[in-house]
């Protein structure tokens, strides 16, 4: 075969690849989105989440089992702290009572004497130890060779019962378990010497009742697992006895536990079962806090289950990713038409929202810059529309208004004036106009000063503003002169006569100026709107029934003012 031929021959061979690898492009160039995104979920979602779970599930059932472990070895060590605590509190509690004096005295007489009166005071101390405490049984006295002297009890049943302390082999505190004969529960002897003056003349006994201790264990359960505590109590001729747990306690565990020493310090596995052993002071046995295995479990196919509730849910978001991004590339173009279209419609500030993604991201940036500086320019415009109408509006009050008292000016008050007279001609009704001169201003002026003056006016025209009320007219005329206008409102008709009499009367209260208390007076003019007169004949009007009132003020003597 020739060199042509094998080149005919390997063109042969590469022809069918590259055609498949053609067609292979072309399939996924026709592919839509929906299609590639649905092979990304397969490959991007579906795989790692499946590796996920697994190893998450056997993180989990290692975590579960250490927390529980963890759990268990703190309950222990808790309950042993407490009943601890507990043994050493009924201790000190037998040394306190060993300690009096009396007691010890008292005894010392008994044995010496065998009087009742003795045995009675020995008596009432004990009594008095017994009752604060409500988990002692009795307590109980020997003298030196053991025999017994006398006892107290909570329950009068255990001395008819004819219980007896044990002895006390060794001078110093002791502890004891003893089983009644037809008792499910215990009693824990706790026995002290009654030394007196270094001489040993007696021994000391108490009954602690196990219920309480027993209360004790059961009020600190492992809730999270079903843990249960159990009290494995020692110092029986027949053997360890249980006390606590349940009623399904597994008799195995029981025989299993003389093989788990106390002094392990960890969980162990034992029966199906996760325990803790702790060793209880004075050798009176060991507290031991389990939990079933099964329950374990049961705790674990729970985490599982919430797991693969999870990694379905990821799974079902990622499919809802992928079909709301689809939607993610029409978006920005939609909010962008929008955006210029209320923009060319002169809406005011326009913006779309970022970040897109992409190009869009830049595209949105400008057009939102472009807004800005559109909206940025017709909001100054606005601002300087509107400071100018707002200082057209204070040269306007600027005119209208006397710049000391903020009272309506002379020009604007005949004004409103000539506006509220048309008024009344064509609608009717009646208009009242005061017109108010002050007296003994020119002194103030003249002895504190312009200033002086110029505060007095003010306090003046303000006594006058709290006057009118609804379309009435308080003005200043000019110098210490001042009107006030008075029209019909709601059916209100003023009385001219009253309002001059508060006019006065207001005014003439002191006034502080400068540092001096001053009183002005004022002389009111009245007139009364006639529909022939014209402004300025309604305030001469006035002006001349205030002159005709202060020329006859002068007039009068002084002491008939």
């Amino acid at each position: 075969m020739g060199p042509a031929d094998r080149g005919d021959g390997s063109g042969q061979h590469v022809e069918p690849a590259a055609t498949s690898g053609a067609g292979a492009r072309r399939v996924w160039r026709s592919l839509g989105l929906r299609p590639r995104l649905l092979m990304a979920f397969l490959l991007v979602a579906l795989i790692p989440q499946g590796l996920l779970f697994l190893v998450q599930y056997h993180h989990t059932r290692a975590l579960t089992l250490s927390i529980a472990e963890a759990g268990l070895e703190r309950i222990a060590q808790v309950q042993q702290r407490r009943l601890n605590l507990e043994f050493r509190r009924m201790i000190d509690h037998l040394e306190l009572v060993a300690s009096r004096t009396q007691m010890r005295l008292s005894l010392q007489a008994y044995l010496r004497t065998g009087e009742a009166v003795h045995r009675g005071l020995i008596e009432r101390i004990l009594r008095d130890a017994l009752e604060p405490v409500e988990n002692l049984g009795g307590i109980w006295i020997r003298d030196m060779e053991g025999s017994p002297v006398t006892g107290v009890y909570h329950d009068e049943r255990l001395g008819k019962s004819g219980m007896q302390p044990p002895f006390l082999r060794h001078p110093e505190v002791s502890l004891e378990i003893r089983w009644p004969e037809n008792g499910d529960h215990p009693g824990l002897w706790i026995s002290g010497p009654l030394v007196l003056d270094g001489r040993h003349i007696g021994s000391l006994h108490l009954l602690v009742m196990m219920d309480d201790l027993l209360a004790v264990v059961e009020d600190f359960p492992y809730e999270d697992l079903g843990g249960k505590t159990l009290l494995v109590l020692r110092g029986d001729p027949d053997g360890e006895r249980y006390l606590g747990g349940d009623s399904h306690w597994n008799p195995g565990i029981c025989d299993a536990l003389l093989e788990v020493p106390s002094t392990a310090g960890g969980p162990a596995r034992v029966c199906d079962h996760l325990l803790v052993v702790m060793p209880l002071n004075h050798g009176l046995g060991d507290v031991v806090v389990y939990v079933s295995l099964q329950v374990l479990k049961a705790a674990l196919r729970e985490q599982a289950q919430f797991l693969l509730v999870m990694v379905l849910f990821v799974l079902l978001l990622c499919l809802i990713m992928a079909l709301v991004f689809t939607r993610m590339i029409f978006r920005p173009v939609s909010l962008l038409t929008q955006a210029t279209r209320a923009l060319r419609d002169h809406q005011s500030n326009v913006f779309v929202k970022e970040p897109f993604w992409g190009e869009f991201t830049e595209l949105a940036r400008s057009f939102n810059l472009a807004a800005g500086i559109i909206t940025r320019r017709t909001r100054d415009l606005s601002r300087e529309v509107e400071a100018r109408r707002r200082s057209q509006q204070t040269l306007a009050d600027l005119a209208n208004t006397d710049a000391l008292t903020g009272l309506v000016n002379r020009r604007r008050f005949m004004e409103k004036l000539g506006r509220r007279m048309e008024k009344h001609r064509r609608g009717g009704g009646h208009l009242t106009l005061l017109y108010l001169d002050l007296d003994g201003f020119k002194p103030i002026n003249d002895r504190l000063g312009h200033e002086a003056g110029d505060i007095v006016l003010q306090v003046v025209a303000e006594r006058l503003r709290n006057l009118v009320r609804g379309d009435d007219i308080a003005a200043r005329l000019g110098g210490d002169e001042f009107a006030l206008l008075l029209s019909e409102n709601g059916g209100r008709n003023a009385d001219p006569g009253k309002l001059v009499l508060r006019a006065e009367e207001q005014i003439s209260l002191p006034i502080e100026a400068k540092g001096h208390m001053v009183n002005v007076g004022c002389s009111v003019g009245v007139a009364v709107f006639r529909h022939t007169d014209k402004p300025q004949d309604f305030l001469n009007r006035a002006d001349e029934a205030m002159y005709h009132i202060k020329m006859t003020r002068r007039e009068q003597p002084r002491d008939q003012r």
